[in-house]
């Protein structure tokens, strides 16, 4: 039992030294992206297969809407590592009922991945600050961290630095959805339904 207590305390700490190394490369303009063209959609179905255990032990449903795939010609491990964290922050927020919504929309030539939770929402004055380094709304949150608290930033200085957008709408008592956006690649003319 002590033993696993110290593997896991060491697992924890290589996740934030790895997650500290990243945000220094990202925000120093050193971090080189590895351009190709992948779909993103294949991309959000991936990364939401590392969870199966997780909903299916602990209760959580994360569904993903979309309706067709979408190309972007971005950094493939680093936009995984994105909705990885999006994922893992709603994860940590979302309401009594756990669950998630992941969707994928197009406009004008953008693909933006939204991911939704039911939590309790973020204060409007709080949301400049939650794209800062180790920044929590709620101090007192109760339900076992996902993460070293570096997530959201490392967000934002990946989604910039592929020329992209990023932003959260939340309001108290109504849940957050935090949402990126990059060019796409094909379907340009097409947009989803809404």
């Amino acid at each position: 039992e002590n033993v696993q207590i110290i593997i896991d305390e060491a697992k924890r700490l290589t996740a934030l030294v790895n997650d500290m190394l990243d945000i220094s490369k990202l925000q120093s303009g050193t971090q080189q992206l590895n351009l190709t063209v992948f779909s993103l959609t294949q991309a959000v179905r991936e990364t939401l297969k590392r969870y199966d255990k997780l909903t299916a032990h602990d209760g959580y449903r994360i569904d993903f809407i979309s309706d067709h795939d979408v190309l972007v010609r971005a950094d493939e491990l680093r936009i995984s590592q994105v909705i990885y964290n999006l994922i893992n922050n709603a994860i940590n927020y979302t309401g009594d009922d756990k669950q998630i919504t992941v969707t994928q929309t197009v406009h004008d030539g953008w693909v933006r991945i939204s991911v939704t939770d039911t939590g309790d929402g973020i204060p409007e004055e709080m949301l400049p600050l939650i794209w800062d380094r180790y920044y929590k709304v709620d101090k007192t949150h109760k339900r076992a961290a996902v993460g070293t608290g570096l997530g959201l930033s490392i967000v934002k200085s990946t989604i910039d630095l592929h020329g992209g957008r990023c932003g959260v709408i939340s309001s108290q008592g109504q849940g957050s959805t935090f949402w990126f956006e990059l060019k796409a690649e094909n379907n340009l003319g097409k947009d989803e339904k809404k």
